[in-house]
């Protein structure tokens, strides 16, 4: 079978199985091509790359498998190949040359403004308090003159109803996108984020965002909960952990009082549930979950979960679930990069009142590469070392707070484990990378490997040639430039190269 052949089919595989909707807002735009004996699907941009890895290359790849099972697994990156038509429906006889009238209509009013440029308009709208203030015509609204009575009483349960809104939503209002910190590990997701704060319920239902501990899922979703309610005050919000689902559902087991329980989630707007993964394996709760998600995704209500794994990874997970999981918006979240997190680290000080001294800030980021969770913990102890000894931030006094992991942290690098990171990570063999084969998919990883012990090793290129099975110097100044380019270049392999960073270094 020739790509020809084989897209069209896959197309009307996809329209019949996903929402007219979604089929046309990420599916329809896709184009194909073929490189170096391997079929290629290409994205516009990164965002629609990474929709259609978390979405749907699972179920593409399942149509080349079974129309095509000699071809090599496909590849999804951006780019523009050849558009194709697709095929009819066998069944209906519908014409292939593309979606309904209807279709296209809806597809038309659809807005073509990405979550991104959603994101940049809000901002510029937020007033400078970032939107604490009450607007003036509210106060206008109010009548002219209160009793003293009235007064007293207003007064009196202006507090108490604050506490009662928070204790209401479960949210910390320290997590808003105003406090947030954006960089190449969150910036698709927070533009997501932003697009549902506007439009909850309308396009990325379920939203469903994954990652390590301590990246800032928590941090996203609550951002999303504050942003609604700022808009929309009425708004009935929900934050809580799959632990406290659980525990409210054995408790209505307990008490027999199902309709009690099931009533108290359907009455919200926004549901927003951390860290999902722990309801696997308990069949009635899953069971009950289930019946939720559907009275949300019907009632067109705003779900959003966080996990450490991506949905069909989950195990022990009803299998229903997991596919409804991905029905949505899927995103990862990724460790967050140099630069993020030095402005992490700026963000805190500046909240805190502390002065961090630039170089002060890179040696902190540097050290601490895994988790936002981490860096924070680690600034807090340089901030109270800063606060004893009434000295600003400066390299000295961070090594000398955080000694125990300047220590913990050191390890020698050789060339030898980061050619094994990096086999395993692109899942190849050492002896590929030692070899002399020069096809792309063993030849960039060994260029990334080369550029890594260039960068972690203090070897010169002659040994580092030696290294790698007895190449030449110029071989590995070659390789080391052609990396530096594609890190500016391609997000894809920059955000590869970030990450084995942090592996080999950690």
């Amino acid at each position: 079978m020739t790509l020809a052949e084989f897209w069209p089919q896959c197309l009307r595989r996809l329209h019949d199985t996903l929402p007219v909707q979604q089929f046309q807002t990420w599916v329809a735009p896709l184009t194909v091509g073929e490189e170096n004996g391997v079929w290629v699907v290409y994205g516009k941009n990164q965002f629609a790359v990474n929709m259609l890895k978390s979405s749907f290359a699972a179920a593409i790849e399942a149509a080349r498998a079974e129309l095509a099972p000699d071809m090599p697994a496909l590849l999804f990156k951006t780019g523009k190949g050849q558009a194709y038509a697709m095929a009819p429906n066998v069944s209906d006889g519908r014409s292939a040359a593309g979606p309904s009238e209807k279709e296209a209509a809806a597809a038309k009013a659809t807005p073509k403004k990405s979550a991104r440029d959603i994101v940049a308009e809000r901002m510029k709208q937020l007033p400078p308090d970032g939107g604490q203030s009450k607007p003036a015509a509210e106060a206008e609204a109010k009548p002219a003159a209160k009793s003293k009575s009235e007064t007293a009483r207003s007064q009196q349960t202006a507090r108490p109803q604050g506490e009662t809104h928070h204790s209401q939503t479960n949210l910390s209002p320290d997590y808003t996108f105003d406090t947030l910190v954006e960089g190449k590990g969150n910036r698709i997701a927070a533009a997501a984020a932003q697009s549902i704060a506007e439009n909850p319920g309308q396009g990325y239902n379920p939203f469903f965002l994954y990652g390590s501990t301590g990246l800032g899922k928590t941090h996203l979703v609550q951002a999303i909960g504050n942003e609604l309610l700022k808009n929309k005050p009425d708004a009935k919000v929900r934050y809580m952990h799959s632990d406290d689902y659980v525990r409210s559902f054995m408790n209505a087991v307990r008490t027999n009082s199902y309709d009690v329980f099931k009533q108290q989630y359907k009455q919200y707007d926004l549901l927003i549930i951390d860290d999902i993964q722990f309801i696997k394996g308990k069949d009635r709760t899953m069971e009950e979950f289930f019946y939720l998600y559907n009275h949300f995704h019907n009632k067109k209500k705003q779900l959003i979960l966080t996990c450490d794994v991506l949905p069909t990874q989950i195990e022990d997970m009803d299998a229903r679930l997991k596919s409804r999981f991905s029905w949505g918006l899927t995103l990862e979240l990724e460790p967050p990069e140099l630069e993020m997190r030095v402005a992490i680290l700026q963000k805190k000080a500046e909240a805190a009142g502390v002065a961090l001294n630039e170089d002060a800030a890179f040696f902190i980021a540097n050290l601490i590469r895994s988790n936002v969770r981490e860096l924070e913990g680690a600034f807090n102890r340089v901030s109270a070392s800063s606060r004893f000894l009434k000295k600003p931030i400066d390299i000295d006094l961070a090594r000398n707070a955080l000694q125990d992991i300047v220590a913990s942290s050191y390890k020698v690098i050789t060339a030898d484990l980061i050619i094994d990171a990096t086999a395993k990570y692109y899942r190849i063999k050492i002896s590929d990378i030692l070899g002399k084969k020069r096809t792309r998919n063993i030849a960039r990883p060994r260029q990334v490997a080369m550029s890594l012990t260039k960068e972690l090793t203090n070897l010169s290129l002659p040994n580092i040639g030696d290294a790698f099975g007895g190449r030449d110097h110029t071989t590995v100044m070659h390789g080391v430039k052609a990396v530096a380019k594609l890190r500016e270049e391609d997000p894809e392999l920059a955000q590869d190269y970030e990450k084995l960073l942090i592996i080999i270094q950690n």
